[in-house]
């Protein structure tokens, strides 16, 4: 006997848009309120999402590239570093859902004999393993529409990771 079992697929709501987008970190700011936000953008949005300070300050230590001439490793560091040892590597990170505040990111790990597995993190995490391993973060693209713009507040002046290189446009 066997149990054949029908789905019926018609109230499915295939308008959700669920396709990558390219995004990368713009800057990492600290509002007057001491509130501290990483902006992220893809080419035609910006968008941001507030970090606790903890976060936001390995995520700017990362994204100012210190990390590379650091004499401690961070935990982020020697994560990348046992996977290059069990000669697999982090292929991309992907920020795949958000509930609420409440970001995660999908890590996609790959192996030297190309098997893929997946692991879940918060966005900061997320956005450090990108940065440490060089590999592309991407968004899908309904949680990008999700996100909160940032458009609207001149955040300029209260940037963080701020260096020499940005002050050339004015």
């Amino acid at each position: 006997m066997t149990n054949k079992k029908n789905f019926d697929l018609s109230g499915l709501d295939d308008s959700m848009d669920l396709e990558l987008l390219p995004v990368e970190i713009d800057h990492i700011v600290v509002n007057p309120d001491k509130r501290v936000y990483v902006v992220l953008t893809d080419e035609e949005r910006q968008n941001g999402v507030e970090l606790n300070p903890f976060e936001a300050s390995h995520l700017s230590f990362v994204h100012k590239g210190l990390h590379k001439n650091s004499h401690i490793q961070t935990l982020h560091q020697l994560y990348v570093k046992t996977l290059d040892q069990i000669n697999s590597k982090i292929e991309s990170v992907v920020i795949e859902s958000k509930v609420g505040d409440v970001i995660y990111c999908s890590i996609k790990i790959v192996d030297k004999n190309h098997n893929r597995f997946f692991t879940i993190v918060s966005l900061a995490d997320g956005l450090i393993l990108s940065k440490i391993s060089e590999s592309p973060i991407h968004v899908v693209s309904n949680v990008w529409a999700d996100m909160d713009p940032i458009d609207e507040w001149d955040y300029e002046d209260y940037i963080l990771d701020f260096d020499e290189d940005d002050d050339e446009d004015e």
